[in-house]
């Protein structure tokens, strides 16, 4: 109970936050970071945390990049941040699919070019191996499933909805 009461006050809590650090110290662009404390809250009084913050981790990569960037006016090494977003992802699920292998395979082949040829600018294009490899051997199964039905049961199903309104 009392979990949800904080969860539920964290916006004020963040606006009061960032309200007196940029009255009182004139630092509202540092203070923008408080509300990185509302889905922050979300994750640390959830049931499943690691599942929660694979849900948020995009907004947490993207308001750590821009507070970072902003504040320390560092953006080139800080972009770095995006490649947890996936890494999170494979944490969180638990599960060490061909496809994840795939994954953490190439940004590991990725990371050492940078780091040892300090090829950061070019080494970036081993990355688009990630869809081709899973694309050619590890094919989606739902994917192949759905082209195998007429396209008038697929619109029925997907747009339409029309399993879901029979249920109500």
């Amino acid at each position: 109970m009392m979990k949800q009461r904080i969860i539920a006050a964290m916006p004020l809590i963040s606006l009061t936050l960032f309200l007196g650090v940029g009255i009182f110290y004139q630092e509202w662009e540092k203070a923008a970071g408080f509300f990185l404390l509302i889905p922050l809250s979300w994750i640390v009084f959830s049931k499943h945390p690691l599942r929660r913050l694979s849900d948020f981790m995009i907004i947490i990569a993207l308001g750590v990049f821009l507070w970072i960037g902003i504040t320390f006016e560092v953006w080139h090494p800080t972009w770095l941040v995006f490649l947890s977003i996936p890494l999170v992802d494979v944490i969180a699920d638990k599960k060490l699919t061909p496809r994840r292998l795939v994954f953490i395979a190439i940004l590991g082949v990725y990371i050492l070019l940078g780091v040892l040829f300090d090829e950061w600018n070019r080494a970036w294009i081993v990355l688009f191996f990630i869809p081709i490899i899973n694309t050619i051997f590890f094919p989606n199964k739902t994917f192949k499933n759905m082209t195998r039905e007429p396209i008038g049961e697929r619109f029925r199903r997907y747009v339409i909805n029309e399993e879901r309104d029979e249920e109500n």
